[in-house]
Formats: structure tokens, C-alpha cells, sequence
């Protein structure tokens, strides 16, 4: 982006003498103004919707502005603290056997246990996972192998 700088001054030829051929304003010089004020003009950006080359950069606004304003990298950068969830938020439920971070809602929960569960009602003794349970009369035993 260039800035415009005035190369004639054209005020200071109103004090020169009649006659002093400097007092003459030439179709040049008045050229040569337009030319470096178009120049200076093509290469700012548009007020309305700018499209801005190379890294433009603004100022860093303070934490929790909720305006119009522009939003620099360093502003969003200082906003992902982790959230505060408030009421009762809700979130996809995984398939059952998911193994994976994503985060695991009540239902994906109760998916899980039941997938998982087997019981010993009328059974003395059931395996799983290498696990063995027994049920005899109020108590149970539990071995692992």
C-alpha cells in the first residue's frame, strides 16, 4: 500500500513574481499529482468489503468483547478456555464399543453396562471376560482366573 506525497506545491507559486516562469503551473505537473494520487488510491483497500493481501493485521481486542469488531488470531487464541456448560447439555451418543476420546454421554453409558452385563438369577456359576461368578444362597463369589 503506497501513500500519497504532494510533489508540486502548488501554494507556494501564488507568492512567486508575475513573470518568474516557476509561477506557471504546468500540465505536467498537474499530471504528474493526478498520477501519483490514482497510484496511492488503486492500492488501498476498499472500505467496503476489503480483500486483503499478505497478513493483515489489527488490533488484539480485550477478553470477552462481543462486538463487530475484528477478531484477531491472538483474540480467538485467548478465548478457547474450556467451556462452562451450564443447564443440561446434550452431545451425539457414541456406538456401543466405542474406545475413542470422544466425550461419553449418560445414555452411552447405560448402553455400555448393558451391553455388558449378563446376570446369575437361577444360575450357580457364570464366566466372563475370565472373570467367574458364583451365587450360592446371599452370597456371591468372585474369581478371576
Amino acid at each position: 500500500m503506497s501513500s500519497y506525497t504532494k510533489s508540486t506545491d502548488f501554494a507556494s507559486k501564488d507568492a512567486l513574481l508575475t513573470g518568474n516562469p516557476l509561477k506557471v503551473v504546468k500540465g505536467t505537473e498537474i499530471d504528474d499529482e493526478f498520477n501519483a494520487i490514482q497510484t496511492a488510491v488503486n492500492s488501498k483497500a476498499d472500505t467496503n468489503s476489503p480483500a486483503l493481501a499478505g497478513t493483515p493485521t489489527a488490533p488484539t481486542a480485550s477478553a470477552a468483547t462481543d462486538t463487530t469488531q475484528i477478531a484477531s488470531t491472538a483474540f480467538v487464541q485467548s478465548q478457547k478456555a474450556s467451556p462452562a456448560f451450564t443447564g443440561t447439555p446434550t452431545a451425539p451418543t457414541a456406538t456401543t464399543g466405542t474406545d475413542t476420546t470422544q466425550i461419553a454421554t449418560t445414555e452411552f453409558v447405560q448402553q455400555e453396562i448393558t451391553a455388558n452385563e449378563f446376570t446369575l438369577q437361577g444360575a450357580t456359576a457364570s464366566t466372563l471376560g475370565g472373570v467367574k461368578m458364583s451365587l450360592s444362597g446371599q452370597t456371591l463369589t468372585i474369581e478371576t482366573s
